[in-house]
């Protein structure tokens, strides 16, 4: 682990790319901050107390950037230490010369080494810091809104609760040890089961209800299903704003699974066009069944699957037959290549097709965009409303896997405990009572060993 004596430093914002400026922020925390940073900053007044302060850094004799330091004096920063943030609107050659400069006198943080002084100071629980690790990695609302629980000491508190009452229930059998030979009963052996039952179903309730980090981090999967030829490759290339697929008038060119993220308002999807699905065996070669077969086994797997439909043509028996293969989680029908129509026969074409799809479908066309626009909001409240009604993401306690063994260990230790209690061997019970207790305490602060803290902050990024 890392000397929590020494003043460390890093940048802690995506770093610029080329010789393009954005605004990057560099973090300084430690019992020599203010001082480093006395030497490369120009305050125009000068800091002696928690708050902004405008200067200028000096590059070189010739050029100067202006800076913006925020300054947190411990304990009542982040970190619980001295703190400054450095921001600056700069090119990457900048901001690692500024860097540079810090490391003269400060060293290079290492990943999460912020976080873990914030934890080692008291800031924070352990928890509380492996939510910072799931915020910064948050890919969607659902992680962000299960982590925001984790860092708002969530997980902590219920195990904090859970503790109390296996503390109440270990004081009363251990008590009744030390007297067990007067005629005094504490607490009767079917009273002390049934509390340890009552424990041990809310550690249930704990891990069901929890979300699995991993999970969350996983983004839906949105798959295009269709017809060869329904124009699912266009409309993948449309969605995503970039050519990710090719684009041919030959039928069945997909020949692969090919994924790129797609961006909504609520979360983000991983949106995946695969081969055309080709009905007429007769006529697909070994490599058409193959990928079919790959087809299929991808869309079943997906959140949301948008079957494409081209809306132009006049037989639709083959997209009839590609809807049976398929058992979505939800399904948006989506009507292709609207803009070879003109308005009256589009309007006529898309009656006839609700009517013999028994559903509404959505008008697109990726060549000129209309419908996108709609069907980007389908699909954002398509998988907003699948992964609500799936996890309940906002109102859960996200749980890492760490989480889950530590529980899980908890769980065993009870449930011996409730088998020594009822063939009379309390004090073996008392001794698994106090392992559970102990064991939920590397939900909070308690025992986290040195290797645990390794685990847990070589995944963060450094500057966090």
């Amino acid at each position: 682990m890392y000397d929590i004596n020494d003043t460390i430093t890093a940048v802690s914002s995506p770093s610029a790319s080329g010789p393009t400026a954005a605004e990057s922020i560099i973090r300084v925390s430690g019992p020599s901050t203010l001082p480093i940073l006395n030497d490369i900053f120009e305050p125009e007044e000068k800091i002696e107390k928690r708050g902004i302060a405008r200067g200028k850094i000096r590059i070189d004799e010739e050029l100067v950037v202006e800076a913006v330091v925020y300054a947190f004096f411990g304990p009542g920063s982040y970190t619980g230490e001295d703190l400054v943030e450095i921001h600056v609107f700069a090119a990457d050659v900048i901001v690692q010369h500024i860097l540079g400069r810090l490391l003269g006198e400060a060293r290079l943080a290492g990943p999460g080494e912020f976080t873990l002084r914030a934890y080692l100071n008291g800031k924070m629980d352990i928890s509380q810091a492996e939510a910072v690790a799931e915020i910064v990695a948050g890919s969607n609302k659902f992680q962000l809104a299960a982590a925001q629980k984790l860092l708002a000491g969530k997980l902590g508190e219920t195990a904090g609760e859970i503790r109390q009452e296996l503390l109440d229930i270990m004081s009363l059998i251990e008590v009744g040890i030390d007297f067990s030979g007067e005629d005094i009963e504490f607490v009767t052996g079917q009273k002390a089961v049934e509390t340890i039952g009552r424990i041990k179903r809310r550690l249930e309730q704990l891990l069901e209800g929890g979300i699995r980090c991993e999970e969350m981090i996983d983004m839906p999967a949105v798959g295009l299903a269709g017809a060869p030829n329904a124009g699912k490759s266009r409309l993948l290339n449309a969605l995503l704003g970039k050519d990710r697929s090719i684009v041919s008038r030959q039928r069945a060119t997909t020949r692969d699974v090919l994924t790129g993220l797609l961006e909504l308002a609520g979360c983000n999807c991983a949106l995946f066009d695969c081969a055309g699905l080709v009905q007429d065996d007769s006529r697909a070669g070994v490599l058409d069944l193959l990928a079919r077969e790959a087809a299929i086994e991808a869309l079943n797997g997906a959140q949301l699957v948008l079957l494409c439909v081209d809306i132009s043509k006049s037989d639709y028996a083959e997209d009839i037959a590609i809807l049976d293969c398929l058992r979505p989680k939800e399904l948006i029908l989506v009507a292709t290549k609207c803009d070879l129509l003109g308005a009256e026969r589009l309007n006529q074409k898309a009656a006839a097709l609700n009517k013999l799809f028994t559903a509404r479908f959505v008008a697109t066309s990726a060549l000129t965009g209309n419908g996108l626009g709609d069907l980007r909001t389908l699909i954002d409240r398509a998988v907003v409303r699948l992964r609500a009604d799936s996890a309940e993401a906002a109102d859960r306690i996200a749980i890492t896997e760490r989480h889950r063994h530590v529980v899980s260990e908890a769980m065993r230790s009870l449930a011996d405990a409730v088998e020594e209690i009822n063939t009379g061997n309390d004090e073996v019970a008392a001794m698994l009572l106090r392992s559970a207790y102990e064991q939920l305490g590397g939900l909070e602060k308690e025992d986290i060993d040195e290797a645990v803290l390794g685990r847990i902050f070589s995944h963060f990024c450094i500057g966090k």
